[in-house]
C-alpha cells in the first residue's frame, strides 16, 4: 500500500508541476525550413530524474548558459550519413523497412527486390492515403539538423548514424506525405505542426519524448513554440506524464544496438 501511494503521489506532484503556458496561434508557417539560429544565450533540458516512476516531459530546466554549439557546421552526409542496411534487413535499407513497417496492407516491391514501389499508407500529417512509394518520405521526427545542433554533433560517429537508422519504436522515423515533410523541413513545433489537427498533440508529445530520450536539449524559441502548441491544441496535461520505464527501455535499446551502424 505504501508503494502505491508513493507512486501516485510522484504522478500527481509531476502531473501538477506542469508550467504555465501562454495562448498562441497553432497555425503552420509553411513559409520557413528551420526557426532557429542556435545563437542563445541559455536554453532548456527535460527534467530528467530516473529515481521518480513518472516523468512530466513539460518540465523544463533552465539553464542560464550559453547553448553550447559545435566546432563544424551542419553536414547531412558527413555527420549522419545515409540509409543504411542492416545485417538482418536482406537488402532492405532503413527507409524501405519504415515503408513496409508503416503500409497498412503488404507492399510491392522493384525488380531487384530491395526498393518498395508500392504500399497503402495512411499520412497522420496531413490524413491522406497513399499508394505510391514515390509520394512518400521519411520523417525523422527532431530533424538530424536540429539534433546536431542540440547535442548530437557531441556523440560518437557511430551513434548518430544509430540516430538517424533508428527502429527502436514507431515514430522517431515516420513514412509521411513528402509534401508535409518538405513544408516541416529542419522546423520544431514552433513553426510547423501537421494540419491534422487530431495528431497535433500525439505530435508535440513524440517531439518531446524523442529529445528526452537521447538528452537532446531545447532552444528557448523551440520550449516557447511547444508551450504555445500545447496550450491552442487543448492537449490534455496527463498526456505528457508518461512512466519513466519508457525512457529507459529506449535507452536500453540504444545501448543494445550502439554497434548497428558498422
Amino acid at each position: 500500500m505504501k508503494k502505491i501511494l508513493l507512486n501516485l503521489f510522484c504522478f500527481y506532484s509531476l502531473f501538477y508541476s506542469l508550467p504555465a503556458i501562454a495562448v498562441a496561434d497553432i497555425s503552420v508557417i509553411h513559409d520557413l525550413k528551420g526557426d532557429d539560429d542556435f545563437n542563445d544565450s541559455d536554453y532548456y533540458q527535460i527534467k530528467d530524474d530516473p529515481r521518480l516512476q513518472y516523468v512530466n516531459l513539460l518540465y523544463f530546466l533552465h539553464q542560464e548558459e550559453a547553448l553550447p554549439k559545435p566546432a563544424e557546421a551542419y553536414n547531412r552526409q558527413k555527420h549522419f550519413g545515409t540509409w543504411i542496411v542492416s545485417h538482418d534487413a536482406g537488402c532492405l535499407n532503413t527507409r524501405a523497412q519504415v515503408l513496409v513497417r508503416d503500409s497498412i496492407k503488404p507492399v510491392t516491391y522493384s525488380s531487384n527486390g530491395c526498393t518498395v514501389a508500392s504500399g497503402d499508407w495512411n499520412d497522420p500529417y496531413s490524413k491522406k492515403e497513399f499508394s505510391s512509394a514515390k509520394d512518400i518520405q521519411i520523417d525523422h521526427f527532431v530533424p538530424l539538423k536540429n539534433a546536431y545542433m542540440t547535442g548530437a554533433f557531441e556523440w560518437e560517429p557511430k551513434k548518430r548514424c544509430l540516430y538517424a537508422n533508428y527502429l527502436g519504436n514507431s515514430f522517431h522515423l515516420l513514412a509521411v506525405s513528402g509534401v508535409e515533410n518538405d513544408r516541416k523541413g529542419d522546423g520544431t513545433p514552433s513553426t510547423y505542426v501537421p494540419p491534422n489537427s487530431l495528431y497535433v498533440c500525439r505530435y508535440l508529445k513524440q517531439w518531446l519524448e524523442i529529445k528526452m530520450i537521447w538528452s537532446l536539449r531545447l532552444t528557448p524559441k523551440e520550449v516557447s513554440g511547444l508551450k504555445a502548441k500545447v496550450e491552442a491544441a487543448s492537449c490534455p496535461a496527463d498526456q505528457f506524464v508518461i512512466p519513466y520505464s519508457e525512457i529507459s527501455d529506449q535507452r536500453r535499446y540504444m545501448e543494445t544496438h550502439a554497434d548497428y551502424c558498422q
